[in-house]
């Protein structure tokens, strides 16, 4: 078992074939709702707090598990009672204007329809911003946002998504994209999937 902390409530934990039998847990066979795959996560959490000090004991979690290449699996854990708060001291020297800040957003769809119908949606609305868009290995799709704006007004702004798919942890698609997924579009996505 491997692991990499992204930050104090972000942790990302590589399970080999071995590994994941020995927590008996299989991607096929996982529903978040079964209590053998609840003993499952608790356990692997309980062995990650002691090796790492990521304690999930306090806080609800968000878990996703995808398939490893070598038959085992990779869970990215997120603690979701935690936010990353700046220093107040750092906050008042680095003050942007919200109109100069930058906003990225990762989205998720089961299908490449509901894509394609975000797309139409974001070129109807004259979206300006960079796009980009992934395929992973569990056949879902991703597009990444980026623009300028107030990221606090970000789940406001892109509200109608909802419909289509889900908004994601840009951290954690950082880490899981690149090691299974495609890009399907690198640039220019909204335009080029938007005219389909």
């Amino acid at each position: 078992m491997e692991w990499i902390k992204i930050n104090h409530n972000k942790l990302k934990i590589m399970l080999t074939r071995e590994d994941a039998a020995r927590y008996a847990l299989s991607t096929d066979t996982a529903d978040y709702t079964n209590t053998e795959t609840k003993r499952a996560f608790k356990a692997i959490l309980t062995d990650m707090r002691e090796k790492t000090g990521f304690d999930a004991a306090e806080d609800k979690v968000y878990i996703q598990m995808y398939p490893s290449r070598e038959g085992g699996c990779e869970l990215f854990i997120t603690k979701m009672g935690m936010e990353t708060a700046p220093k107040k001291a750092a906050c008042d020297k680095e003050k942007v204007s919200p109109a100069r800040q930058r906003r990225s957003l990762v989205f998720c769809f089961e299908n490449m329809t509901r894509l394609i119908a975000v797309c139409r949606r974001l070129s109807e609305v004259h979206y300006k911003g960079e796009s980009c868009a992934w395929l992973d290995d569990c056949h879902r799709y991703w597009l990444y946002l980026t623009e300028d704006g107030n990221p606090l007004t970000a789940r406001r702004d892109y509200a109608f998504v909802s419909e289509y798919g889900d908004m994601e942890s840009r951290e954690n698609a950082d880490l899981m994209l690149p090691e299974h997924g495609k890009t399907l579009c690198a640039c220019h996505a909204v335009e080029t999937l938007g005219t389909l």
